[in-house]
């Protein structure tokens, strides 16, 4: 399974001016530190004090210095990592809109600013977007609020996607994950669709705040269950956003796999520490048992054995129990597991006649 599989169903497409007037308000780094996150951010701290000052320094120098690239339009994202995608984007400084707030979101949680790239789709004069689009969510002064740099891009001081709040950007921006509409009665894909916006709920609120502060400390396995589950239960009613919830499961199998593969590996490594302490005691009984240990260390070469084979069919026990086990044979090797077991009763066996005779018989063992 490849990481980048479906992900060119989500790059957005949204024309933007060519114009790169710098804008005034834009924060002045020297190029050779603009490459960098990083640097960006230590540039915004040491300049800002408020978290509004600071977002609107980074939202500036994002919509200024990244271009808009309609080359990339189509670009397979070969599996890049989120600090891949940063770098690379800083490079090159133009991008599609997943690398606007991708670079936009990581300047400002280096800066201390909570934020998170949100994913979805878009309406715009009358009619829903037929591709993804991706903008970012901001958290100022305990109150979420959201950001889409890619629709502000290249237009000089324009910011009317800057800071917007969550019942006003709804009007044109319809996450795939429902937590992310930061609506305390968040609407369906039908209601957006439609721009019915506003009707009754009878539905218990959402506790905003408390909802997106549990998602954020999960994991990000446990992030992507949690918004699998979400858009389950909210309907799928687009092939975009059906599209969108098999990339996020594939993504969960990918974690799962890597899991199991770690498993495995492990599996493997407790065989192969279980043969050597078997080989090793082989070796010493074929020299026979010279040079002399006490009996009490001797009882003890074998027993750590047992307890490494029981670990490892533990191990092999674990793989495939989240998604079907297509890659590793953990039958062979509980097989191996088991032969290793048995040869290790036999050298038990004769350690214990060996420690249970007299001294004087002992070497007769080695003949028999």
């Amino acid at each position: 399974m490849k990481r980048w599989l479906l992900s060119y169903f989500f790059i957005c497409f949204i024309q933007v001016s060519k114009s790169q007037d710098q804008n005034s308000n834009s924060l002045h780094i020297p190029v050779e530190e603009t490459y960098s996150a990083s640097s960006i951010a230590s540039y915004v701290q040491a300049s800002f004090t408020t978290d509004r000052d600071k977002l609107q320094a980074i939202y500036d120098w994002v919509t200024t210095n990244i271009r808009y690239d309609k080359d990339s339009m189509y670009n397979i994202n070969w599996g890049k990592e989120k600090d891949e995608q940063v770098s690379a984007t800083l490079r090159r400084k133009k991008g599609v809109c997943e690398n606007y707030a991708t670079v936009f979101t990581d300047i400002t949680i280096k800066t201390g600013v909570p934020s998170f790239v949100v994913s979805g789709y878009t309406r715009e004069f009358g009619s829903v977007k037929k591709t993804g689009h991706t903008w970012s969510a901001v958290m100022v002064e305990n109150e979420w609020l959201l950001c889409d740099p890619t629709w502000d891009a290249g237009t000089g001081n324009r910011n009317n996607y800057f800071l917007v709040p969550p019942d006003q950007f709804i009007e044109s921006h319809m996450p795939f994950d429902p937590l992310w509409q930061l609506l305390p009665f968040p609407i369906t894909q039908q209601e957006f669709s439609s721009g019915h916006l506003y009707a009754k709920r009878e539905t218990p609120a959402w506790n905003v705040g408390d909802s997106v502060l549990s998602f954020l400390q999960l994991n990000n396995l446990q992030q992507l269950e949690a918004s699998s589950l979400r858009m389950k239960k909210a309907g799928i009613d687009n092939d975009m956003v059906k599209i969108w919830r098999s990339y996020l499961d594939m993504k969960i199998a990918i974690v799962y796999g890597d899991k199991d593969m770690n498993l495995y590996n492990e599996a493997v490594a407790d065989l192969n520490r279980a043969t050597k302490i078997f080989n090793q005691f082989v070796q010493y009984r074929n020299n026979r048992f010279l040079p002399v240990k006490p009996d009490a260390e001797m009882n003890g070469l074998l027993t750590p054995i047992a307890g490494i084979l029981t670990l490892a069919n533990k191990k092999l026990e674990n793989i495939g129990r989240e998604v079907e086990n297509f890659q590793y044979d953990t039958g062979a090797l509980k097989i191996r597991l088991a032969g290793l077991r048995e040869r290790v009763k036999e050298q038990e066996k004769f350690l214990k006649n060996y420690l249970e005779s007299g001294v004087a018989d002992r070497g007769k063992l080695f003949y028999k």
